[in-house]
Formats: C-alpha cells, sequence, structure tokens
C-alpha cells in the first residue's frame, strides 16, 4: 500500500512539471499582442501577429522616483539630454535624468516676486535650446521658461483681425521648429494651428484638416440649398473639419499632425506631414488608416471604443509613432508610411505591464518609448530589442537607398519572423540592386511589393528582349506573312472561315450591326444558344481577367477572389438589363421580344469579350507604365459594344433616338427597383430562416 502511495506521488509531481513549465513560460509573456498589417493591393487589409519589437522594461511612479503622489499626468516630453518631463495636473513639473532617476521639481513658474501657477495645463515641450514651453491650457496661454522655470514669455491670444470673435483660445499643445517659429494648437478650434514667427508675431493660421463631402454629400448640400425650409434650416448642421490633437516637429522643419477623433468611415489621414512653407500633407498618408481596420472588443463584448490617436512622437529616422488613448496601443510606422508594429494594450484595464488603464502621451528618450497613463499614474518604458534595433535599421538602410547592405539583414528577419511585409519588399529591393531580378520578382510577389514587381520585370523583359530578338523578330515576320497570305487566298478562292451560318451572322453583326439586327427582326435569325454562349463566355472572360491577368495590375490575392461577386457584375448586370428593358418597352409600345433583346445584348458583348482576353494577356507582358494603351483599347471596346447594342436597340423596338434615351433611363430604374426586391427578399429570408431556427430549437430544448 505505502508501495503504491509513493508511485502516485511521483506520478503526479512527474506530471505537475510540464504544468509549471508552462505556467512559468506563460507568466513571462507579454499580456497583448504585437501586430502589423499586410496590404494585398486592396483597399483590405490583414492583420498578422508579428514578433514583439519592443519590450516592457519598468513601470514608472511616484513611489519609484521618490516623489508626492502625482495627481495626474497629463503630458510627458523628453530633451536632447534624454532628461523626462512629466507635467503633472497639479502645477508641477517632475524632471527626471536620461536613466529615470529624480533630478528636481518645478511647482511654479516665477518672472521676479511674481509668480504663476499652471493648474490643469495639458501639454509640455522642450526645445533645442533647453528651454520649455507649458500649454496652460485652463488660463489660455502658453508660457515659455528657461530649464529652472524662470519665465521668457506668456504668450496669450494675439490680436489679429484674422482671429474669429468666436474663438476660444485654449492652447492644448505646442512646437517650435529651428527658426523659432511657433505653432500652437488650441483646443477644439478646427482652423489648424496658430502660427507665431520668432518675434512672436501672429501670422495666421496653419495646416487645418479640409472638410471631406465627397459626391453624395455636395449634391445634398445643392438639393439642400435649392429646396430649402424652415425645418431644414433649424436641423441643419454645418460640417466641419476634425480637430488636430497634437502637432510635432522633426529634425528637418516638417511639422506632423495628428487627428484624434474620427467618423468610423472616415480613418484615414489621422497623421500627416505638412510643407512648412504650404502646409499641404506631402506624406502620402490621405488612403492609409492609422489605427484599427477593425476595433477591438476583447474586455466589452458589446461596447466598441472609438478609437483616438491623442499623441504622437517622431524620431529621427522619421519613424512615427502613434498613441491611440482608447486602446492603449502604439502603432509604429516608417517613413513611407508602412506599418512596422503595434504594441500595447488594455482598454481601460491596465492591470498588466505594457498595458493602461488610460493612456494619455508618448514621447522618445534614445531607443526607449515612454507611454504615461493619466488614470494610475504611471509612466511605462518600451525598451527597443535587438530584433526590433535590426528590423528598424533596415527599414531606415532601405529608405536611404542603401539596398546591398540590407541583403543578408532581411534574410535574417525573414528566418526569424515570415510575417514581416516589409522584409520582402526590402528583399525585393535588394535584389533588384544586385540584378538579381529573379529573386526580386520572387520576394516583389511574396510581399505583393508591386512597384518593386514591376522594375524587377522591367529588367527581365529587356533582357529576355534582348536575348531573344531575332528568334521573335523572325517569328513575327512568319506569323504576319503566313496570315496575309491566307487572307489573300481565302479571298481569290472565297474561302469562308466559318461554314455556319449563325455564328458568321454573330460576328457580321459587329462589323453591320443595322443589316444584322434588322434581319433578326424582320427574318427571325439569330440564335439563343450561341446567346447564352456568349453571356458565359462574357463571365468567363471576366474571371479570367482578374485571375490571368498579370501581377502588377491585380488589387488583391486569388484567395480573396470573389467569383460570386464577377458573376452578379457581369451576368447578373446583362440578365437584369433585359429583363428591366422587355418588361419597360413592353409597357410602351416596343417591338422587340425578350428572345430578339436577348441577342441584340449578347451579340453587343463580342468587343468586350476579345478585349478581356486580349487584357488577360497584356497585363503580363506591359508595365504600368504602358497601361495607357490598354486603357484606350477598354474604352474603345465598351463604346463599341454600347453603340452595336443601341443600334440593335432601335432596330428591333422601332423606336426613335429620343424615345429609345427614355426608355433606358426608365429601363436603369427598373433594374435598381428588381435589385432592391431582390435584396429585400434576400433579407426576409434569413430572417424567416433565424425565425425557424429559433423555433425549432425552443420546441427541442
Amino acid at each position: 500500500m505505502k508501495k503504491l502511495a509513493c508511485l502516485i506521488f511521483i506520478v503526479l509531481i512527474l506530471l505537475s512539471v510540464p504544468f509549471s513549465i508552462v505556467a512559468s513560460a506563460s507568466d513571462n509573456q507579454v499580456p497583448y499582442d504585437s501586430y502589423t498589417y499586410w496590404s494585398t493591393g486592396s483597399s483590405a487589409r490583414k492583420a498578422v501577429h508579428n514578433r514583439n519589437l519592443f519590450n516592457v522594461d519598468s513601470v514608472i511612479n511616484s513611489s519609484v522616483i521618490g516623489v508626492k503622489e502625482f495627481e495626474k499626468i497629463n503630458d510627458i516630453c523628453t530633451d536632447k539630454d534624454g532628461n523626462v518631463y512629466i507635467l503633472d495636473n497639479a502645477s508641477r513639473i517632475t524632471v527626471l535624468d536620461n536613466n529615470y532617476i529624480f533630478k528636481y521639481e518645478i511647482n511654479s513658474i516665477t518672472s521676479g516676486d511674481n509668480s504663476f501657477d499652471f493648474v490643469g495645463a495639458q501639454n509640455i515641450y522642450v526645445h533645442t535650446d533647453g528651454t520649455f514651453f507649458i500649454s496652460d491650457t485652463e488660463n489660455k496661454r502658453v508660457l515659455h521658461c528657461d530649464s529652472k522655470g524662470l519665465l521668457l514669455e506668456n504668450i496669450l491670444l494675439p490680436d489679429s483681425p484674422l482671429i474669429p470673435d468666436e474663438f476660444e483660445y485654449r492652447p492644448l499643445c505646442c512646437t517650435v521648429d529651428s527658426y523659432g517659429y511657433l505653432y500652437v494648437l488650441s483646443d477644439g478650434s478646427y482652423y489648424g494651428a496658430l502660427m507665431y514667427d520668432k518675434e512672436r508675431n501672429f501670422l495666421g493660421f496653419y495646416g487645418a484638416n479640409k472638410t471631406a463631402t465627397g459626391i453624395l454629400g455636395a449634391l445634398e448640400n445643392i438639393k439642400n440649398r435649392i429646396f430649402v425650409n424652415s425645418a431644414k434650416k433649424a436641423s441643419s448642421e454645418r460640417k466641419l473639419p476634425y480637430v488636430f490633437s497634437d502637432i510635432v516637429v522633426d529634425k528637418e522643419d516638417f511639422l506632423y499632425t495628428a487627428t484624434g477623433f474620427t467618423k468610423k468611415n472616415e480613418d484615414k489621414a489621422q497623421i500627416k506631414r505638412l510643407n512648412p512653407g504650404f502646409g499641404n500633407n506631402i506624406f502620402g498618408s490621405d488612403d492609409i488608416n492609422f489605427t484599427d481596420d477593425n476595433v477591438n472588443m476583447t474586455f466589452k463584448i458589446t461596447e466598441s471604443f472609438d478609437q483616438n490617436i491623442q499623441s504622437i512622437a517622431i524620431d529621427d529616422d522619421g519613424f512615427v509613432y502613434c498613441l491611440d488613448v482608447s486602446y492603449g496601443r502604439v502603432f509604429l510606422y516608417d517613413a513611407e508610411c508602412n506599418m512596422v508594429t503595434a504594441f500595447g494594450g488594455g482598454m481601460s484595464n491596465g492591470k498588466q505591464d505594457g498595458t493602461f488603464m488610460s493612456a494619455s502621451a508618448i514621447a522618445l528618450n534614445g531607443n526607449d518609448v515612454i507611454v504615461s497613463d493619466n488614470l494610475s499614474n504611471t509612466i511605462t518604458v518600451f525598451k527597443k530589442n535587438d530584433y526590433g534595433s535590426k528590423v528598424m535599421k533596415l527599414c531606415s538602410l532601405t529608405h536611404n537607398g542603401k539596398y546591398l547592405e540590407t541583403l543578408e539583414g532581411w534574410k535574417q528577419v525573414l528566418s526569424e519572423d515570415k510575417n514581416l511585409q516589409l522584409a520582402y519588399s526590402g528583399l525585393a529591393k535588394a535584389y533588384i540592386a544586385k540584378k538579381d531580378y529573379s529573386n526580386a520578382l520572387k520576394y516583389a510577389k511574396e510581399g505583393y511589393d508591386r512597384d518593386s514587381y514591376a522594375i524587377a520585370f522591367e529588367f527581365t523583359r529587356k533582357q529576355y528582349l534582348s536575348d531573344n530578338f531575332w528568334a521573335i523578330f523572325s517569328g513575327s515576320l512568319v506569323i504576319i506573312i503566313a496570315i496575309i497570305s491566307f487572307a489573300v487566298i481565302a479571298s481569290r478562292k472565297k474561302i469562308k472561315l466559318v461554314k455556319n451560318e449563325q455564328v458568321r451572322l454573330m460576328f457580321n453583326s459587329i462589323i453591320h450591326p443595322a443589316i444584322v439586327f434588322e434581319n433578326v427582326k424582320e427574318k427571325g435569325t439569330g440564335s439563343v444558344f450561341l446567346s447564352i454562349i456568349l453571356i458565359t463566355v462574357f463571365y468567363i472572360t471576366s474571371v479570367m481577367e482578374v485571375v490571368c491577368g498579370g501581377f502588377m495590375y491585380s488589387s488583391g490575392t486569388t484567395s480573396s477572389f470573389n467569383s460570386l461577386l464577377v458573376l452578379l457584375r457581369s451576368v447578373g448586370f446583362v440578365l437584369l438589363w433585359i429583363i428591366s428593358n422587355w418588361l419597360v418597352c413592353s409597357l410602351l409600345g416596343g417591338r422587340g421580344k425578350l428572345k430578339e433583346i436577348l441577342i441584340v445584348t449578347s451579340y453587343g458583348l463580342l468587343p468586350m469579350i476579345f478585349v478581356q482576353i486580349i487584357s488577360s494577356v497584356l497585363t503580363n507582358i506591359l508595365l504600368p507604365s504602358e497601361i495607357v494603351f490598354l486603357n484606350i483599347l477598354e474604352t474603345v471596346a465598351l463604346f463599341y459594344s454600347l453603340l452595336v447594342i443601341i443600334v440593335g436597340m432601335l432596330k428591333i423596338h422601332d423606336f426613335s433616338m429620343m424615345r429609345f434615351v427614355g426608355t433606358t433611363v426608365l429601363s436603369f430604374l427598373g433594374m435598381a427597383a428588381v435589385a432592391f426586391l431582390l435584396i429585400m427578399l434576400v433579407i426576409l429570408l434569413q430572417q424567416l430562416g433565424g425565425f425557424v431556427v429559433t423555433v425549432v430549437a425552443e420546441a427541442f430544448m
């Protein structure tokens, strides 16, 4: 019995070892997912896990640095020597050295015998000369001080006709460029930043966001202006641009602005790089969402948070760090707007290191990323690890055109993390510089880098044409001579290439549509069977154009290809037109039968079918810079198809041009009505199916 008990005890100990190892490993894991987004060329992006570039080094609070408890940390910043400045809501600035050890405090700003508190100040900025600026929000001023808190300037709202009467001056943050120009953001102002010269003369507003109305918005504004009434006037609201939430300047005096809250369908261009002279965005970020495409609802299943980039930081290599205070995440982008990684988290939880209860500001201290939390009153220090240093150095070298220096480095990165899209693009560029175009094409395609692929393809095509010029020239010459000879012989001996009368009639409709469709109406020629085949071929060539087209022109991946969508866009549209036109013209005296409308429409698709086949081939040969030829060809084919269909409709319905235009408009309205009814039918069927499932589930539970 004792032996059995000992045996069981030993087995239990052995079984507990793996679990203890797993628990230990789990304890060392970061409490958030580090991830990046893959772009495949379409508008949608795919989030993928990637290896951590930053690790949590420490979490600092008032007790750690040995000062009185913080009331609320509103902002943090660093100077050129690595000193850290912590702005407390209780009119206090706590200064730490570059090792995060306490140095001194500033509790008030002095000027002679006078002192100024700054309770409620929202931002502190330290200039390269060692002086600092406090955006004293509640007191409606900006205080410029030396490193010990001696007041140098008290910057108030300027008296200028450029400032609207209703403008409220509440400095939210500020920055200064190397020329001494001061830029101040006022809370709630959609005019942009207030700009002062080095003598603090007000120069005007700088770099405001623009209102994006779009075509529908413009049409709605026109409609409201034309059909205005008191109810519309009372309920109307002027659409204003989104306001900036942060502004910083880089070493080249370019200003970066962050836009906080935006509507979910307008999550784009939250970060802009503004030209110092004109204030226009030169960052290429107008189509980029700097936050998440899909919000995370881990902690509150029924609630999603509005994403909000409240604070940004720029390093000397042009990397942009964006802090989303709603989710407590830091999004890292390179100088070309490519996402590198996202790290951090919390969503009001913040119980573990690296997560936040209420993230408030971000700053950089060398290779460290510092994030403050104004609810837990802590500062989290993220240190760049060896892998992160390697990746970011390779990104900088690639951005600066030093491709050959990055080849081995990108190979090593890919061996450590297959999910980093930048590595594939970097390798493609490196192999182009090495003139290894085969590998360049391979990695560019794997990383969906169509620009690099086009460069490598151009060199590959040029080399192929150079090596095989005489073979290609001779083959082409033989083919041309053979075609001309056959055409001459066929013309003399009256050889018919197409013997079937119906097929010959179908092809003749492209050259002589009026004669062919008059025969369709008067003599009943034309084949329904061929019409069905043509519509089927139209769908097949539409699929071919997407699936078999060149990589440089595809907008996504074959795995994301939706054949049903192509079916609805091609066959569905054609059938909807045929049915709608038949219904409308039958009511308005049209003579065309359903069979005749089907024949005219399907025969009219021939030019588009030919061009889709040609496009499937040429997109694998032509460069993007040469695609204008194909675009012209596709446009000509579309208009020629429309011309054939118009001629056919006029013949079979016996309409005048004005009557044809009217029935065509009504046909399109009918198509919209039928589509709406089909959508409603699908929704009702879904609801009916859900109701049946619910009843059955409750009946058998």
